[in-house]
């Protein structure tokens, strides 16, 4: 098994939008309750997008999973939300990337998959 170091303070964690369309105002509250533990929040770039009921194409999201995964300043990344949508990254996501690029991973309901991915 591969352990990612643990978040500290003024640490950068990624979040991203691996399934459905993700509601400003709450996305806003969880932003300013990282900052409160001391985390630095970096939106993927498809976060308040919107593909049908997705936060994105399959693509866009996948891509910004991706992208956290490779920034070496990310040290966690976590969902915005959770729901139907996050299998459908898996034609996209590379086994090697994710073990070359540990980093915590917070993530609920169906990203359940992502998690074990």
């Amino acid at each position: 098994m591969i352990k990612p170091s643990r978040l500290r303070k003024g640490d950068v964690v990624g979040i991203v939008a691996p399934a459905g369309v993700v509601d400003s105002a709450l996305l806003e509250k969880g932003l300013k309750r990282l900052r409160a533990l001391g985390l630095n929040p970096l939106l993927g770039e498809h976060v308040l997008s919107r593909h049908r009921y997705f936060a994105g194409t399959d693509e866009q999201r996948a891509g910004d999973l991706i992208a956290m995964f490779k920034n070496p300043e990310v040290k966690g990344i976590f969902c915005a939300r959770g729901g139907y949508g996050g299998n459908r990254l898996l034609p996209w996501l590379k086994p090697k990337l994710i073990r070359d690029h540990p980093k915590i991973f917070v993530g609920a309901s169906d990203l359940t998959l992502l998690l074990l991915y």
